[in-house]
């Protein structure tokens, strides 16, 4: 699904709202948002997750759910909630989107118009993956802005260490958060702890 609205106006900002989730998965290979910004959906101000991906409800874990390139943001749980467990640790296990770990990121700074963003990610080895990066005002830890996107790929002991930069508008102040899909299996992590953008 793309281009739709999900507890915000028509303009894309002002609150709907929403009582429960912004949108529950209990399936496999559904595909939320898409490839670019031109695909995104606008999910916010929903009473629980923005993204729920839930696990049991057919009896079979759901797997390979693509939650790319949307702007979610100001939902009163997670912005994408692998089982709605609170934050999903990043280790092997059963799980909803098998659970794809997340990104780490270890510094967000601001130079000469310029935001660096440093982290690694630890996964399957030898996989391709995409990272998606995202600014969201300060104190928030969701993925309100798609900043940009980049293909990578982990070393045979599945770890993958990344600088990244990017002349798009980012105060300091703000977080930055991202997450990994394996271009594999589809799968979509949750989105990272945020990283506070600072002057270097």
């Amino acid at each position: 699904m793309s281009n739709n609205l999900i507890g915000v106006q028509r303009d894309g900002t002002s609150p709907l709202g929403n009582d429960n989730f912004g949108m529950l998965i209990n399936g496999s290979h559904n595909l939320v948002g898409g490839a670019t910004p031109d695909y995104a959906n606008t999910i916010a101000f929903n009473h629980n997750a923005g993204v729920y991906v839930q696990a049991g409800f057919t009896g079979r874990t759901p797997v390979g759910n693509r939650i790319t390139s949307n702007s979610i943001f100001s939902n009163g749980d997670l912005g994408i909630d692998l089982s709605n467990d609170g934050v999903s640790s990043n280790d092997a296990g059963d799980g909803p989107n098998d659970p794809q770990n997340k990104p780490v990121l270890s510094s967000a700074k601001k130079s000469a118009g310029k935001t660096t963003i440093k982290g690694k990610v630890n996964s399957t080895p030898n996989r391709k993956y995409m990272l998606q990066f995202f600014s969201n005002p300060k104190g928030t830890d969701e993925g309100k802005k798609l900043l940009f996107s980049r293909s990578v790929t982990t070393d045979s002991s599945g770890n993958l260490s990344f600088t990244f930069a990017t002349k798009k508008r980012v105060s300091l102040g703000q977080n930055i958060t991202a997450t990994a899909t394996s271009s594999t299996t589809g799968d979509t992590s949750e989105f990272s702890a945020p990283r506070k953008v600072l002057a270097p």
